[in-house]
């Protein structure tokens, strides 16, 4: 099997997003043929449609109106983070999890997504669902029943984000971190790193800087034609306080949505929009391809 490699960043504090790649392979860019496998672990910038429409917002409108112009799960208007790195690989976005019954040979040939919106390492408070440990288990138990090939799995990269979802129960828990914490998972994360390429005596796990391209798509020039305008008010706001996408018990819609989402670095309070993420994805693209040579 191929050198192992992991590739991970932080978004201020709050995020951890690593990219864990089992194999280099062939030099393949954006809408070549490839044979990569995309595994992907996380939270909502991550999630293509894994929770269950019963709880999730993010299974009603306006969500997912730019693309694929319907609810998909995604908590987005359109794309999320996944699917740009898909694109980068060549290769399609790997369905959710939740569909792998549905799902035969040729479909979950460029992986699957594990990701769960409101998630984190630990169990949270915003649901109820399976955490990092949980979809770990998932993938190994793939592995275990053969379903990828050792190719598959050698050429293969896994996607893992999580956001602040661990902090915020942290905090709803106990009011405020702890003084004694001197050190940012920022830093914490890059000592990490070091070990670990420590112990496999090669470089291989790799620091992907997703807090720096945040700033980069945020300081886009307003004047520019076809530029985002609107950096940091949500395109989908809720009326007093409420969440995009609920509605009242006659189906009232309780919140608003911008005439134009593409001039919006956020779709609602916490999520980028599809032009947001595209706008992180091309501020990331020049350490994606160092990361893949």
């Amino acid at each position: 099997m191929k050198k192992m490699a992991i590739i991970s960043s932080s978004f201020c504090i709050l995020i951890s997003f690593a990219l864990l790649s089992t194999g280099y392979g062939d030099e393949e860019r954006e809408g070549a043929k490839v044979k990569r496998v995309l595994f992907v672990f996380g939270d909502s910038y991550a999630d293509t449609g894994n929770l269950p429409t019963s709880i999730s917002r993010s299974w009603k409108s306006p969500y997912g109106i730019t693309f694929p112009r319907k609810p998909s799960g995604r908590f987005s208007d359109g794309r999320v983070l996944t699917d740009y790195i898909a694109s980068f690989l060549g290769i399609r976005s790997p369905f959710p999890y939740r569909q792998l019954k549905s799902l035969n040979a040729s479909t979950i040939r460029y992986g699957i997504n594990f990701a769960h919106g409101g998630t984190g390492v630990f169990p949270t408070l915003q649901v109820d669902q399976p955490n990092m440990t949980t979809q770990i288990d998932f993938f190994q138990q793939l592995v275990e029943k053969n379903v990828y090939t050792s190719q598959e799995l050698s050429s293969s990269i896994a996607l893992v984000s999580l956001a602040g979802n661990d902090y915020s129960t942290y905090l709803a828990r106990n009011g405020s971190f702890q003084r004694t914490i001197s050190h940012s998972p920022h830093i914490l994360l890059k000592q990490h790193i070091w070990a670990l390429n420590y112990e496999t005596a090669a470089p291989v796990f790799k620091y992907l800087d997703l807090y720096n391209a945040f700033i980069s798509a945020l300081k886009i020039d307003q004047n520019s034609p076809g530029n985002l305008t609107d950096k940091l008010k949500p395109c989908c706001g809720g009326v007093e306080g409420e969440d995009c996408g609920l509605v009242d018990n006659n189906g009232v819609k309780k919140y608003v949505v911008c005439k134009n989402p593409s001039h919006s670095f956020y779709w609602d309070s916490i999520h980028p929009s599809d032009k947001g993420w595209r706008a992180v994805y091309l501020a990331l693209k020049r350490s994606l391809t160092s990361l893949l040579l």
